[in-house]
């Protein structure tokens, strides 16, 4: 019996020494990100242990090959369901959130009322608001799950916000009802394995825009209907090029990799670009719209799908600031946009039609302003916007997504 004993503890012993050794080296590895993380708390007086957690757990050394070890377990057993639920495959083999329980928001009609504010606060300064709701990857008319499984849902909330937004007067676009349709089939309108639409999709939603502005405001941003044309375009497919968001919580076994379509301007033209991480250093370039705008080696170089994604070809996927002036086109539109990552491809084939394009995003708090305060810096600054374009993505329809104009 002691034999016994003795060899449970120093098993015991073994293993947790181990674990321990293993931690600490991780957090010896990963100590530059986890004081980065220390330092912003500390700016913000806070102590967030979640936050410090979850920096480990994604810089966890080995974590895709653990990743992978786990999704090919649960290809080889045919599940459908990732990680307790986390993700679900439809029988398409599209990943999509899931969730069991969602708490009912009981603030959507405040988020329309700070829309409107924001609308109210544009008019005196000249400026239109546009609302726009981007399309949510789950689609019962196209999506086809196994019976019982919990999909994430948020046309109710999308559909509230919406009802809201037009009773107050906010001209509001739900590109749902666009994305996918007769131009754009599902196939062609999402990724498999990541939570964006395409690049095809997003190049039918800067279509969309363009006529809804025309529509709402009397403005043609493309009279010759030259940009809104595919076939002034060069598009190029990359086979098995993409390893979406999804695909890498889940690992390429379980997931697999799919083609990425790019669509390249042909006019190049000159552009000034000025963008900000979350921090206050910026970044600079001038020259042609594929030195400004797009990061070509997202599709020319090999890439490391596990921490890189072909759809940062535009404006980097997504950067804090975006303040974009058309060289070129210098007396054309001004456009300002509260967006998130949906929204770089968009902004990309918007700036040729217009004069200067400044972008926020929606959930960042950047250099200890707010959206609405960032806002009113520019205008009162001197710079002009014709139009305010507001994004939202259906799962981001939250607190943190409309802090600005609060009252």
């Amino acid at each position: 019996m002691r034999g016994y004993l003795l060899k449970k503890n120093l098993f015991a012993l073994l293993f947790l020494s181990s674990l321990l050794l293993f931690c600490g080296w991780n957090a010896y590895e990963n100590r530059g990100e986890l004081l980065d993380e220390l330092m912003d708390q500390a700016e913000d007086r806070s102590f967030e242990p979640a936050k410090l957690e979850e920096v480990m757990s994604e810089e966890l050394s080995g974590r895709m090959q653990l990743v992978e070890l786990y999704g090919a377990a649960q290809r080889a057993l045919g599940k459908r369901e990732y990680n307790h639920f986390e993700l679900i495959k439809d029988e398409n083999g599209f990943l999509n959130y899931a969730s069991f329980y969602r708490e009912e928001d009981k603030n959507v009609f405040h988020y329309a009322v700070r829309v409107k504010r924001l609308q109210d606060y544009a008019k005196k300064h000249g400026s239109k608001v546009l609302f726009l709701i981007a399309p949510g990857k789950y689609d019962p008319r196209y999506s086809r799950l196994r019976p019982g499984m919990p999909v994430n849902d948020p046309r109710n909330k999308v559909n509230e916000l919406v009802f809201y937004l037009r009773r107050l007067g906010v001209e509001t676009v739900d590109l749902s009802q666009y994305i996918p349709g007769d131009r754009l089939s599902y196939e062609e309108a999402f990724f498999r394995t990541d939570h964006h639409w395409t690049v095809p999709a997003a190049f039918e939603a800067m279509r969309v825009i363009v006529d809804e502005i025309e529509k709402s405001f009397g403005e043609d941003l493309d009279p010759e209907d030259y940009y809104t044309d595919i076939a002034n375009y060069r598009v190029e497919t990359y086979p098995g090029k993409m390893l979406g968001s999804m695909g890498r919580d889940t690992g390429a076994i379980y997931s697999g990799f799919e083609d990425f379509t790019a669509i390249f301007p042909t006019e190049e033209g000159r552009y000034r670009r000025v963008y900000y991480r979350s921090s206050e250093e910026s970044y600079e370039s001038e020259g042609t719209l594929s030195q400004t705008l797009l990061n070509l080696s997202m599709v020319n170089d090999p890439i490391n799908y596990y921490e890189e994604s072909p759809y940062a070809l535009y404006l980097d996927e997504l950067r804090t600031i975006e303040e974009i002036e058309n060289l070129d086109n210098p007396d054309g539109p001004g456009i300002f946009m509260i967006r998130d990552s949906y929204l770089s491809p968009v902004i990309t084939f918007l700036a040729p039609m217009c004069g200067r394009i400044d972008a926020i995003w929606s959930l960042e708090n950047m250099r200890g302003q707010s959206v609405g305060e960032y806002l009113k810096d520019r205008v009162e600054g001197g710079v002009h916007y014709d139009y305010i374009l507001v994004e939202a993505y259906p799962y981001n329809i939250n607190e943190e997504a409309f802090r600005f104009f609060r009252g």
